[in-house]
């Protein structure tokens, strides 16, 4: 890995030594998602489930020198603030914000305890509106923060449409109030100064509320760090928190935390909430494989054809003579037989630096250290695959149709395997041949690279490419020719034209 791979996030906030909320909820909230946490203490409190013992300030001078040493060091993608204690820590940070230029600001403005007590000084909340919105991409505070800010009580919802418009006009770029319930639904409204949306999740009722707001000022920093869109990160944003509430529980005896970890502890991938922030993250976390420059020519060994024969011996081959991607699609072999052989075909693709996938078998595909998998249309869903797989992980997914397509990459797919673009024996349930105008309509929008399947053979592999696929998968035009290796040179000089 690289320093690059790795997204970094600051929280700038109080310590609270119950380990549920500030800056320790916004540190596990970091290593849930993925991204490098760095912090700056603004505060430290005595706390636990029962409620707060003691609070005290940091002298501003050592919270600007903290976030000196963060800046001159590490490269900060997005940064989040929440308990700020007083006016002089409120000026330093703004100073320091403004002076090291940085991006994707989120704002939590924690001025108001849960038992409904100002715990800014008025002068402070005078900063706050005056210093800190200035320098907020996003504020996202709850409906009586929101009301401290406006300076007017909220009591209908167009309350709340006037208060988020009114705290834009300070200067925050993007509005979110947090945590407005509504029957068995809770919402979030966000204003981005064009429109409103009402970002909308289920009402979890669980006592365990403690950190809710630092917790999502924290995902939303670390999804705006992977360079998400701002509607995409305030949504994702909420789905952690109302995930964590799900699967909340208490440390001690009074009110706990939301559950940070949850996507991994208990980790319920059959929930299918976990399941689609799991791929979020892991879609997101590093860098994929990518095979190279197009066109990409994808060697698929299994059985029948390649029985009896060595398949890490026949990989090595092909990746000597210019194959960039062997993929295994084994109908055969139990599991354990596919697992032995997985094994040594990915030795020979990483000793040689080819992308190795797997067919269908996500399990396998895991247990073998390859570098994705692809699933029919049968098969798992795409988020699934990924929430198994990992982080850095290809998912590809098999596609005949534009509609077929459309659904694949909305599900998260890396790429597409589009066909049979023409006859084929390779598949006894293959559906009817898509042809070249499918190819062309499909490479058309796609975002994501279409390798085409199903009938292609040297000669014709030309006008597949030519009608926008970025390669193409071959089975039997290889392994079904008289001389295998003859039929492979054919095809790599024919991609290299």
């Amino acid at each position: 890995m690289t320093p690059d791979e790795v997204h970094k996030v600051l929280t700038i906030a109080g310590s609270d030594s119950g380990g549920g909320a500030g800056i320790q909820a916004d540190l596990k909230t970091f290593a849930a998602l993925g991204v490098y946490g760095t912090s700056v203490i603004t505060a430290v409190t005595a706390q636990n489930t029962l409620g707060v013992q003691g609070v005290g300030g940091i002298d501003p001078a050592l919270v600007e020198q903290q976030m000196d040493s963060v800046f001159l060091d590490i490269k900060v993608e997005a940064a989040k603030t929440g308990m700020l204690y007083d006016e002089g820590i409120i000026r330093a940070v703004a100073r320091k914000l403004g002076e090291h230029r940085v991006r994707n600001v989120v704002v939590d403005p924690v001025m108001v305890s849960t038992t409904g007590h100002r715990l800014l000084l008025p002068e402070a909340e005078r900063a706050m509106r005056e210093l800190m919105m200035p320098a907020a991409d996003f504020v996202t505070p709850n409906p009586d923060e929101a009301s401290v800010l406006w300076g007017a009580s909220i009591r209908k919802e167009a309350d709340l449409h006037q208060a988020a418009r009114a705290i834009r006009d300070m200067g925050a770029r993007f509005v979110i109030i947090t945590g407005v319930k509504r029957g068995e639904r809770c919402l979030d409204l966000a204003f981005d100064g064009r429109e409103f949306r009402e970002l909308e999740g289920p009402y979890i009722p669980t006592p365990n509320t403690h950190g809710t707001g630092c917790t999502y000022s924290a995902a939303l920093a670390s999804f705006l760090a992977y360079g998400m869109e701002p509607w995409e990160a305030a949504q994702a944003a909420k789905d952690f928190v109302t995930t964590g509430l799900r699967y909340s529980y208490s440390p001690g005896k009074g009110s706990g935390p939301v559950n940070h970890s949850a996507l991994y502890y208990p980790g319920t991938v059959a929930d299918r909430a976990v399941a689609r922030l799991r791929s979020l993250v892991f879609a997101n976390w590093r860098k994929r494989p990518e095979p190279g420059r197009e066109p990409v020519l994808n060697l698929i060994i299994g059985s029948p054809w390649c029985s009896g024969q060595d398949y890490a011996e026949l990989a090595e081959k092909a990746i000597r003579m210019g194959t960039r991607v062997i993929q295994l699609r084994e109908k055969e072999k139990d599991s354990r037989e596919m697992i032995e052989v997985g094994l040594r075909v990915a030795r020979s693709c990483r000793e040689h630096g080819a992308i190795f996938i797997v067919n269908d078998r996500a399990d396998v595909a895991v247990a073998v250290g390859a570098d994705g998998v692809h699933l029919g249309q049968t098969d798992i869903p795409p988020e699934v695959a990924r929430a198994m797989m990992g982080p850095g992980k290809i998912v590809g997914v098999s596609v005949s149709t534009v509609e077929e397509a459309r659904a694949a990459i909305a599900a998260g797919a890396d790429y597409l395997g589009l066909g049979p673009v023409f006859a084929t024996a390779s598949k006894q349930d293959a559906a009817p041949p898509c042809g070249l105008e499918t190819v062309r309509q499909v490479a058309s929008f796609s975002p994501v690279p279409v390798i085409a399947i199903g009938g292609i053979t040297p000669e014709n592999a030309r006008e597949v490419l030519n009608a926008g696929a970025a390669g193409v998968a071959v089975i039997s035009a290889v392994w079904d020719s008289p001389d295998p290796w003859d039929q492979m040179r054919r095809f790599i000089e024919m991609m290299r034209i």
